[in-house]
């Protein structure tokens, strides 16, 4: 794609759980951009509440895979999400991730998107979680493409920017098979590996491939 993209943290954990972080880069263009508030490469090593999204959700992964008290299964997985989401810090070293801090507009937009007043002006039942509000309000404000597969995040996305550009992971593999980038076949594969991950898509990119 053309267009500078911002992903949130859910399209990222899934191909980073699936090890084709290099297909995500592909299909979304380099560099691809996140909010700090996603990725944080400076944090140090913070309490967890305040850790960004991607390190929050290693360490979750890390702690799961030590737990002994886990199957030695669930230990296994664990460890192996842990570390496809570490892969995270190599694209951000090679610059093909690169992290934005939100401007003072952007800011604005973010603390709409994340209070219940805001929420309830776009029609939402919920505030919108922090790291998808943050790509929202990158996207609206840049006029880049949104990646991501909250529902309410594109619907917010409608309300402040009608038509606004987005892309989320099942049209991303379908648009992976059109360009040759991968096959059908592949693609529902790999959507059907983020599902059994936790991935919440109940169609496969190709249905009629069953």
């Amino acid at each position: 794609m053309a267009d500078a993209a911002v992903a949130d943290t859910v399209i990222l954990r899934y191909f980073l759980f699936v090890h084709r972080a290099d297909l995500l880069l592909e299909l979304l263009g380099t560099p691809l951009y996140v909010p700090r508030i996603v990725l944080d490469p400076d944090e140090g090593s913070p309490r967890e509440e305040a850790m960004s999204e991607i390190t929050r959700s290693i360490f979750v992964q890390r702690r799961t895979a030590a737990d002994e008290g886990r199957s030695p299964r669930d230990r296994e997985e664990a460890e192996r999400k842990a570390e496809g989401l570490e892969g995270i810090r190599g694209l951000h070293s090679s610059g093909s991730l690169q992290v934005v801090d939100l401007t003072t507009e952007e800011l604005a937009t973010f603390a709409r998107l994340t209070s219940s007043k805001g929420a309830r002006e776009l029609g939402l039942t919920f505030r919108i979680h922090p790291g998808e509000a943050a790509c929202v309000a990158v996207a609206v404000s840049r006029r880049w493409v949104l990646a991501t597969d909250d529902q309410d995040a594109l619907k917010a996305l409608e309300h402040l920017s009608p038509g606004h550009a987005y892309q989320r992971i099942r049209r991303l593999l379908q648009q992976g098979a059109e360009d040759g980038a991968l096959s059908r076949e592949e693609a529902n594969a790999i959507h059907a590996e983020m599902t059994r991950l936790g991935f919440r898509d109940d169609e496969l990119p190709f249905p009629d491939l069953g």
